[in-house]
This record gives C-alpha cells, structure tokens and sequence, in this order.
C-alpha cells in the first residue's frame, strides 16, 4: 500500500495593465484601525505590486479581471475579489521557483497570516514534466497560515496535464522535510489539478476543509485531500469526488500488498476528524492508517475498489453510509494487528464481501460490526 504523497494582460477599468503600464494611481484609504484599502488596478497595476506596498493588515481588493502573475506573500494581508468567476490569479507563461524550489501561482510563506477570498486562481503552467513543471496552485510554507474561502483554484496541471511526479497540487501546505504550514479552507471549489486537491504535510502542519468541494482530473490518477506525515486536520460537510487509478499509471492498482491506491480522503495522524463528507467515484473513498482517527457520518458511494480502508491500526467507524464497490470496509494488516470496529455503519450493494480483511506478514486483521 502506499498513500501518495508580471503579467496582467487584461482590458481593466479605463486601462490596459502589462508589465509595464502605468495605471493612474490614487490614494489608499485607512480605516479606524489604520489598516489601508488599496485597489487592483486602481491603485496598484498587479497585485504583486499592490502585495509590496502594503503594510501587515493591508486590505488589498482586486477588481475583476484575469492577471496573469505569481503572487509572494511574505506579510498579513487580505486579498479579496469580486467572485471566483470574475476575479482571476493565472499562471503566467513563465514560473519562477519559490523559497522551497518549486513553481507556485501563489505562494504565501515568512510566517504571514493572508486571507484570499472571493476570486480563483488558475492554471495551467506552461511547463511539463521535465522543465518547468508546475509545482502548487497556491503553497503554504515557512510557518506561514491561509485562510481560503468563497475562492476557485482550478486547472492546476502542466502543458499537456501528465503524471508528473509531485507536481501541481492545487493547494499544498508544508514543506519537505520539515516545513510547516496551516490553512482554513471554506466554501472553495478545487478542481481539474494533476496531483492531489490539497496536501497537508508534516508534524506540526493543520488544515481545515469545509462546505467545499475537492474534484479529481478526468484523465490522470489523482489524490483528494492528504494528511501525511504527521499533519492533522480536519474534513467537515465537503463533497470530494472522482480520484483514482488511470493508465497510465504503473503500479496503481488494487492489491494493498503490492499495489498503490488513490483515495478521496487519505490520513495517517492522530486527531484527524472526517465526517459528514459527501465522497464520490473515488477509487477507495477514505484510506486511514494509525489510531485516533475520527471517521463518522460520511456517504459513501461508487467507490471503484473500497469505501474505507483501515490499515496497521485501532479504528472505530460510526455512522456512515457506503454504497456500491467491491467491498465496504477494508481491515488491513501489514506491519501490525489491525482492529476495527464498525458501530452502526451500513453497506448495500457491493459486488463482494461487505467488510473484508487482508493480512500479511504474520500479523492479523479483525472487524466487529455493532448496531
């Protein structure tokens, strides 16, 4: 088994903004708190340059428009839009790398706390798999925090959308090896990315995901939403949908021992919570490992191999609802004695065993199932 891991060219207001037009510029406005309101394009021609005249607590708000730039955030600032499907973040033609080396659209790291809202970001790059691949739709790293809401982050592949290794991620927080990042994610719609919806990596790293909706790409083998390597988070009341094994893809498959899986939610950390999920057409709907994790009062259906896989640890399962697939549950031992505990869960219409155990290695698989 394996859980895998400045330019606008746009006709705004009464001006053109490239990356060197001159835009009438006007006073910022300060609120009470001396905070300051300041207006893409209004004020500012990009919102990289709105970014770097800003003090911590700036509001910057950005009129509708496609701009066609990297964004770096290094300070507390809010970036808001006039709806996701007016105000656009597009991946310019060229990316270039970001503190962890990798090409971002957005990137907010330096410990900053950024709000976005109310606007998408967008690829695709420009690069492919062998140079210049596009790394995240936007990053959170070095200590820095995001709140994303009522915001679109889309078409997060490479020029063509391929199987490139650890590439375009629509939101990644964390870095490797020890990096840490945290984000809130609400009302946010994430889809057509090359890799995975959101990844959470590393001890120390959170997110929340709620009323939002994570969905795979239609040709290439995706991941939803990963906690991994001790990252925690939660994921409430979202609709994750349509990740899974697509050739090519060698390896993927559905043999736990031997094979890797794509799931819609997969976690490995103590204190995660998963439930009232909407979770659809994924290849294994929630893929857990460990103890501690909290999975209750999702609906389950069309899982293409298992609704939940539960592997080398002590689960309880309440509540929930899982339709269709070859099999409901899935216990899996593979590096020690795997217990589950099924209360009050239903499964219907599965062409094999509703709860079915794998083991290897000398190590047992148990399920119970209570009322």
């Amino acid at each position: 088994m394996a859980i895998p891991l400045i330019r606008t060219v746009a006709r705004l207001g009464l001006c053109v903004v490239t990356a060197i037009a001159v835009c009438p510029l006007v006073p910022t406005t300060a609120a009470a708190d001396g905070s300051r309101a300041l207006v893409v394009p209004k004020d500012y021609p990009t919102i990289q340059a709105a970014v770097d005249a800003a003090r911590p607590g700036d509001r910057i708000a950005v009129r509708p428009g496609v701009y066609r730039e990297q964004v770096v955030i290094g300070k507390d600032v809010s970036i808001t839009g006039w709806g996701d499907q007016k105000t656009t973040i597009q991946a310019p033609t060229k990316l270039i790398p970001g503190d962890d080396g990798g090409n971002s659209i957005v990137e907010i790291h330096n410990g900053a706390s950024v709000s976005l809202s109310r606007l998408a970001v967008s690829g695709p790059g420009s690069g492919t798999c062998d140079s210049g691949a596009l790394g995240a739709g936007i990053r959170v790293l070095g200590g820095a925090r995001l709140d994303l809401a009522h915001a679109a982050v889309t078409h997060i592949t490479d020029t063509p959308a391929a199987p490139c290794f650890r590439s375009a991620t629509a939101v990644f927080i964390g870095e490797m090896p020890t990096g840490r990042g945290s984000a809130t994610i609400r009302d946010t719609k994430i889809t057509g990315y090359q890799g995975a919806g959101v990844v959470v990596l590393n001890a120390g790293s959170t997110a929340t995901v709620e009323h939002s909706t994570v969905t795979g790409h239609r040709t290439l083998s995706t991941d939803g939403i990963e906690f991994v390597a001790g990252a925690v988070g939660r994921v409430t009341r979202s609709t994750i949908s349509d990740n899974g094994c697509r050739e090519p893809d060698p390896g993927c498959g559905p043999d736990f021992f031997n094979e890797f899986q794509h799931a819609g939610i997969a976690a490995d950390t103590p204190g995660t919570v998963l439930q009232h999920n909407r979770i659809v057409g994924n290849q294994v709907g929630i893929y857990v490992a460990g103890v501690g994790i909290d999975i209750a009062y999702n609906a389950i259906q069309r899982s293409s191999y298992v609704g939940i896989a539960l592997q080398d640890g002590s689960f309880t399962v309440r509540k929930d609802r899982i339709q269709g697939g070859v099999h409901g549950v899935a216990v899996i031992a593979t590096e020690v004695d795997t217990n589950a505990v099924l209360e009050g869960v239903k499964i219907t219409r599965t062409s094999g065993a509703p709860v079915q155990t794998f083991e290897c290695c000398g190590f047992t698989a148990t399920a119970t199932a209570k009322p």
